[in-house]
């Protein structure tokens, strides 16, 4: 008996570990698909999950290269690496000489872990995805299954355009040559080359031999990406019905226009109402003085009337004129008190560049830009070869974008930056002719204040959106703030200092007397004008 219940313990162990290790194996595909899609969603700008280089170093094998932790730190914050001299951040960053942007704040550990997953087995998660897709919609039209999958597999490298972007564009491929082949050579190029076939090898010879990744697709995924490239669903046709309807809108006169001439005849009816009633008013009067047999000496023009009606009002007419004349002193300093104030200055820029794509939807760290906010008094204005680090890639053939209500093409303005570096795009070289680009100003601070962008920054660890508003929400930046001497000082009033693992305020802890100290702390926090963030000399010194 006691053999028998052996025997049954040891099965009920077996079937719990198997159920166990499902379990786990279960959960560690689905991280790698969840990790798949937070790659495709932030990494596929610059990077392949293959051996392959884009803008950055294909990720194939990364995971063997280096641990988990090291890993999660290169990715949330890479400079801060590079800054303390990891020898492999260090070796990395001068091999490629191009800051990877910081995703502290972007990503979770969680999710840079499930990156890190699915790097580890890109296979599984791209054969469960494209499965997914494949089966997805229950009989969708082939060219709408087969967009997910360009998108997915293809848009990195390839347009549907003409255009090329790291490899050719695919406009008439369909046409020069069969599905068979087509087929072979998006599977496995390397196979299709190492075969022999000429149109093959010729491809690898025209594009320096840069290979194409094999993709894990099957014959029916592939089908229904060449039929979304034949015939893309037309957006096209929803944008023009978009445009023709907000053609059809009144265009709006200038405000201050109308309400000025409104004013202005309404001030000549009122004169001329006030006319006719003093004649009717001195022609009752003289009536009036006729019939009693006495003279009418009263005021007879409305000039003579007016005065004849202040000077037997007096105290009235005072009180008016008092109250009337504070009136106007108050309404006179509010407006001194815009002066210089431009919040909702709103200019369109010589290139219709998108906040709202870069920072919001593509999740591009406003300091990968504006790099110079970190260690500069000044954020400063990118220059192009910022641009040049994407858009030497990235060309947005067909694909359009809202900038202040409006529907553009992205290529055409991805094209200004290259006429302004006088770059051209089909041989990847730049000429002598390249002209500034002059962007308009939107954030101004007075001479006499002093602002610095690192003190906020780097220091105060404050967001941009602190300051400038939902940024990675305009398409059109805006003067979000009113950045006025007040908004400043309550903001100072409000913010709480970063002391977490700054040895300086350590120090002043330790200095600081208790008594002031239970008064500082009183609120559980040490706000900047505390500390003196309110003497005038820290702004106008």
């Amino acid at each position: 008996m006691n053999k028998i219940s052996s025997i049954k313990s040891k099965s009920i162990i077996l079937k719990l570990s198997l159920i166990y290790f499902s379990f786990l194996f279960m959960q560690l595909d689905i991280t790698a698909q969840n990790g798949k899609e937070i790659f495709n969603a932030n990494c596929t700008a610059c990077h392949f999950a293959t051996a392959d280089r884009l803008v950055g170093p294909g990720l194939l094998g990364v995971t063997e290269k280096r641990s988990k932790e090291w890993f999660a730190n290169w990715v949330k914050d890479s400079q801060k690496m590079v800054a303390e001299g990891d020898k492999d951040a260090v070796a990395l960053f001068e091999e490629y000489q191009i800051p990877m942007q910081s995703f502290e704040g972007v990503l979770t550990d969680a999710e840079i872990l499930a990156v890190y997953d699915f790097l580890a087995n890109p296979e599984g998660g791209e054969a469960a995805a494209t499965n997914e897709t494949a089966t997805d919609g229950d009989g969708d039209d082939l060219a709408i299954a087969g967009e997910k999958l360009y998108k997915a597999n293809c848009s990195a490298c390839h347009s549907i355009g003409a255009n090329k972007v790291v490899g050719p564009g695919l406009q008439g491929i369909n046409e020069k040559r069969s599905e068979e082949w087509l087929i072979k050579w998006i599977q496995n190029s390397p196979e299709l080359i190492a075969s022999g076939d000429p149109d093959a090898n010729a491809i690898f010879e025209e594009y320096n031999k840069m290979p194409m990744p094999p993709l894990a697709l099957s014959d029916e995924d592939v089908k229904a990406i060449l039929a979304y490239i034949k015939n893309p669903p037309g957006k096209k046709e929803v944008a023009a019905e978009t445009t023709e309807i907000q053609g059809t809108d009144v265009p709006k006169d200038d405000n201050s226009t109308v309400m000025l001439i409104l004013l202005v005849v309404v001030i000549v009816f009122a004169v001329i109402l006030l006319v006719f009633l003093n004649k009717s008013r001195v022609s009752i009067a003289k009536a009036v003085a006729e019939k009693t047999g006495d003279t009418y000496n009263g005021p007879v023009t409305l000039a003579e009337a007016c005065k004849h009606l202040i000077s037997n009002n007096k105290g009235i007419v005072a009180v008016i004129v008092i109250i009337l004349f504070f009136a106007g002193l108050v309404d006179l300093m509010d407006g001194a008190m815009q002066i210089g104030v431009h919040q909702g200055y709103k200019p369109e820029q010589p290139i219709k560049f998108s906040h709202q794509i870069h920072a919001g939807l593509d999740k591009i760290d406003c300091n990968y830009c504006h790099s110079s906010a970190r260690h500069s008094k000044t954020s400063g204005i990118p220059s192009l070869n910022v641009c040049m680090n994407c858009h030497l890639y990235i060309k947005g053939e067909g694909k359009t974008f809202t900038y202040n209500g409006e529907e553009y093409p992205m290529a055409e303005e991805i094209q200004k930056i290259y006429t302004y570096l006088d770059f051209d795009p089909s041989t990847g070289k730049y000429g002598d002719n390249q002209t500034p680009v002059k962007w308009i100003k939107v954030h101004n601070l007075p001479d006499h204040a002093f602002f610095s962008h690192q003190q906020h920054v780097t220091v105060g660890k404050q967001q941009c959106q602190t300051c400038h508003g939902p940024v990675q929400e305009m398409d059109v930046v805006e003067q979000f703030s009113p950045l006025t001497m007040g908004w400043c000082i309550q903001c100072h009033k409000e913010t709480s200092v970063a002391t977490q693992g700054n040895g300086y305020y350590d120090d002043l802890h330790s200095r600081m007397p208790e008594e002031f100290k239970n008064k500082v702390m009183q609120d559980g926090k040490i706000t900047v004008n505390e500390i003196g963030g309110m003497e005038c000399a820290k702004c106008h010194y």
